[in-house]
């Protein structure tokens, strides 16, 4: 078992307070053999995020909240040790519940498409098989698109819309070696599973 320090905003706990859902996490790391801790680590990584929401059906009112979301690409080392790339993301956000002063309550789709660059820091990290650790941050980019339909308010649309097209997220996840194979973990307090494989 492994657990890991998450950052920054995550859908599944926004989409959670606002339709009251219970948040759902817990870290999962599956099989692999420890490398030698001087091992070097991989030029390029492969990575692939996807989301692990509380999927929330809302009695009585036919719609539910939670979604997915996937983000991914490939990472790749510069000159300052830095890993950095420009990756895919897809994303389907549901939420049906109440907001606002008023409490009346609404549905709301958002469906989005676009690149989101990266940006990973290696950190030392003793439950890692190579002993290190990506802690990376993540931002759409300028023309990353969204749609945004439902029966709530048309400012609480805008707000989600601008909310998903501007917010930074971030998480720490282990990383194989340089030659280290796939590696999956699930993420705790975070809602994501990454599978990462080094190239």
């Amino acid at each position: 078992m492994t657990t890991r320090r998450t950052l920054g905003l995550c859908w599944g706990a926004m989409l959670a307070t606002w339709a009251a859902a219970p948040a759902l996490g817990q870290a999962i790391a599956l099989g692999e053999a420890p490398a030698p801790r001087d091992a070097p680590l991989a030029k390029d990584y492969h990575l692939r995020l996807e989301s692990a929401w509380p999927q929330a059906p809302t009695a009585g009112e036919g719609c539910r909240n939670g979604g997915d979301e996937t983000v991914e690409g490939t990472l790749t080392l510069g000159p300052d040790g830095t890993y950095r790339g420009s990756l895919d993301r897809r994303t389907l956000i549901l939420f049906c519940g109440a907001h606002g002063a008023d409490g009346r309550a609404c549905e709301l789709v958002l469906e989005g498409d676009g690149k989101v660059t990266m940006t990973g820091h290696v950190v030392p990290d003793e439950a890692s098989p190579s002993g290190r650790a990506l802690r990376v941050w993540w931002r759409p980019t300028r023309g990353h698109g969204a749609a945004v339909r439902g029966a709530c308010s048309a400012e609480f649309k805008r707000s989600v819309e601008g909310m998903y097209l501007s917010a930074t997220h971030s998480a720490e996840f282990a990383v194989p070696a340089a030659g280290g194979g796939r590696r999956m973990e699930q993420l705790e307090n975070y809602a994501w599973t990454v599978e990462v494989v080094g190239r």
